[in-house]
């Protein structure tokens, strides 16, 4: 079956990182508009059983992933004293509509960044997915007969709730110049997905992605990057930690799943500026999944089959357009 998710998380929160106010341009307009479009290719990597190793690509073609979303947002500024470590303190109102061809997301947020290299942030959303052409945006999987039974997305909206804490860094603001701009960021989230109608222990299916769990997630992600006066604008490495607390969520499943298996990835990032609103970011993805004692033959098997390793491969070439409305 095509492989299509329909969210490059690792980018948008690349870019949403990087178009803070320690990086960005001042503007005077508290308002806050743009347009964000993501792809990502996927090529084709065998699943190799046994302990921890790698795989190689074994396919030019495995899948592919569009989203669209239309960020808007307002600034208040909430200065707490006269020190140039509180004076532009702020509070950020987002909102945003998410377009993919199987799913609609509204999302709300609030961001507060008491000083300049710590943001605080929380929010969520509610999701409708559809079903056509094979396309499962949502479904619920089905312990009898193996398969993923096709839910109406009216019925059983998709919905998460997070909070995340960044810490934020330029070598830019100690040592003045156009080739100082070290940027480091550091930043750690909570998320609680899930999928209305459904109970702990059972799997589902969401924008085409398979064996996700109602429950309480983390992700832990770190970049550095160089700044450079050109139209190549960031160059860096991003390392991405992302699972489940515990891993009791997928039920029954956990003792052979592994339901609190991290997924770890380690990305080169480029990000080019063209003028003052349009950005393009480029990531390559490197990841690691679930290795299995024993060959998966279909894809309905991996909830049966025992976890014995981590197996790394290239998972994707993502790309991200953004441009600044206002």
């Amino acid at each position: 079956m095509t492989k299509i998710k329909m969210k490059l998380i690792a980018v948008a929160s690349f870019i949403f990182l990087l178009t803070t106010p320690i990086f960005a341009e001042e503007e005077k307009s508290p308002f806050k508009l743009q347009l964000t479009t993501d792809f990502a290719y996927y090529p084709a990597s065998e699943m190799i059983p046994g302990g921890d190793h790698f795989s190689k690509i074994n396919g030019p073609y495995s899948g592919v992933e569009f989203c669209t979303t239309l960020n808007a947002g307002y600034v208040i500024n909430t200065p707490l004293g006269e020190h140039w470590l509180v004076k532009d303190s702020y509070v950020f109102l987002g909102a945003a509509f998410e377009l993919t061809p199987v799913s609609v997301k509204p999302k709300l947020s609030i961001e507060f960044s008491p000083v300049p290299f710590l943001v605080f942030r929380a929010g969520g959303s509610v999701g409708f997915g559809f079903n056509y052409l094979g396309l499962e945006g949502v479904a619920e999987y089905n312990p009898k007969t193996r398969e993923y039974d096709t839910l109406t997305g009216i019925n059983h909206p998709y919905y998460d709730l997070w909070a995340s804490g960044t810490f934020q860094f330029d070598t830019g603001a100690l040592i003045p110049g156009d080739w100082s701009h070290i940027i480091l960021l550091a930043s750690y989230s909570t998320v609680y997905t899930g999928l209305a109608g459904l109970e702990k222990g059972d799997i589902f299916e969401w924008q085409c992605t398979k064996y996700k769990a109602c429950g309480l997630a983390y992700e832990v992600q770190g970049i550095i990057a160089y700044q450079m006066p050109f139209a190549l604008k960031f160059a860096g490495m991003m390392y991405k930690q992302c699972g489940y607390y515990d891993g009791t969520v997928y039920g029954d499943y956990d003792k052979t799943f592994g339901g609190a298996f991290p997924e770890i990835s380690i990305s080169p990032v480029l990000q080019f500026a063209f003028g003052k609103n349009d950005e393009l970011t480029a990531l390559f993805d490197f990841s690691s999944r679930r290795s299995f004692e024993s060959e998966i033959k279909k894809g309905s098997d991996i909830l049966y089959t025992r976890t014995t390793g981590r197996e790394w491969y290239f998972k994707r070439l993502a790309i991200s357009w953004t441009h600044k409305l206002f």
